[in-house]
């Protein structure tokens, strides 16, 4: 093997002296180079080099540690055994599905449940398209044809993180950040989905300022309070104060003590402290609440992969999907 000492200190601009040293006996007169020549070697050796380098460290994977889905609306779609949520970023042309073939119900269940990606049942895909997806392209019957996909990244292995989130709405005019932290009547409902807090069987709805009395079109900013006693009506068991609970000025026994009445004038007797006579109601009325379940979708060590090529995510939230489902409940609460 043959290597040059270049000497660029005695010769013109235009060339240097290289003196070969080899193995074999170093001539006389020492060749020379042009050096244009040379510095074009160089540049083209130094690409070499850099390719070399980049073919070394190109061993198929690709490691992104986001997605452009921030902004994303998580949507659903199918039932039972074959569940789909998607996000789709329009302006990238991409989308983010999962496909979960749970026979049960998601959402029955309050909590955290966890499911595994196996590739078959349960999978991730993220994909790219060469054109604008149409509304029903997740949740047609029939596959679509177009737009065509142009990347295809599938995900078999990961754990998929599913929080079932509840909240109540017994639509009793009270917003549930103001209901009392508890259960004011002890019939077993919380006051937050009770539609009778105080368990005088008249609604709470119909305890508060039902006649917009003070203008601001609120019915909660000024509940009625019929012996203004400071504790209002839909709190209070006693709504006059003559003694006699509410639910017990009930004289047709009807669960209603709104229409029994003994003085039109004053109104119903349960409001008409004059009035107090006891009925002994021993029972409930019915209630009716819905309930409203949203979830949360958190992938984690997901590793999609596209032939070599592989993006692996530790922790993607996919979003949260608010109202999936609602319910209607309808219970007597036991005496």
């Amino acid at each position: 093997m043959c290597f040059f000492v270049v000497d660029c200190g005695k010769w013109g601009s235009d060339s240097i002296r290289a003196a070969p040293t080899c193995n074999s006996e170093v001539p006389n007169q020492p060749p020379y180079i042009d050096f244009k020549n040379y510095m074009l070697m160089k540049k083209i050796f130094f690409l070499f080099i850099s390719l070399m380098f980049l073919q070394s460290c190109d061993d198929g994977d690709i490691i992104i540690t986001t997605f452009n889905f921030e902004d994303a609306e998580l949507k659903t779609c199918g039932v039972g055994g074959n569940y789909v949520f998607y996000k789709v970023n329009p302006a990238a042309r991409e989308s983010l599905s999962l496909k979960l073939a749970v026979t049960d119900s998601l959402y029955r269940l309050e909590g955290v449940r966890e499911f595994v990606l196996n590739g078959t049942t349960n999978f991730v895909n993220y994909r790219t398209y060469d054109g604008e997806l149409g509304s029903d392209y997740f949740c047609s019957s029939v596959p679509p044809t177009t737009p065509r996909v142009t990347v295809d990244y599938f995900a078999s292995a990961g754990i998929v993180e599913f929080t079932t989130m509840f909240s109540y709405d017994d639509n009793d005019g009270v917003p549930e950040d103001r209901e009392f932290n508890g259960d004011t009547d002890g019939d077993g409902l919380p006051d937050f989905y009770d539609v009778d807090d105080d368990g005088d069987n008249v609604p709470t709805a119909l305890e508060l300022d039902i006649l917009n009395a003070d203008g601001d079109n609120n019915p909660f900013t000024n509940p009625l309070d019929t012996d203004q006693d400071g504790i209002p009506d839909y709190l209070d068991p006693d709504d006059d104060g003559d003694g006699i609970l509410t639910r017990n000025e009930d004289k047709d026994g009807n669960l209603d003590p709104r229409n029994d009445v003994t003085d039109p004038s004053v109104g119903a007797d349960y409001l008409n402290p004059n009035v107090a006579v006891d009925y002994g109601i021993n029972a409930y009325r019915q209630h009716t609440y819905k309930i409203n379940k949203s979830v949360k979708i958190v992938l984690k060590n997901v590793v999609l992969t596209n032939g070599e090529d592989e993006i692996i995510q530790e922790t993607l939230n996919m979003g949260t999907l608010n109202n999936v489902e609602s319910i209607q409940k309808t219970i007597t609460p036991e005496f």
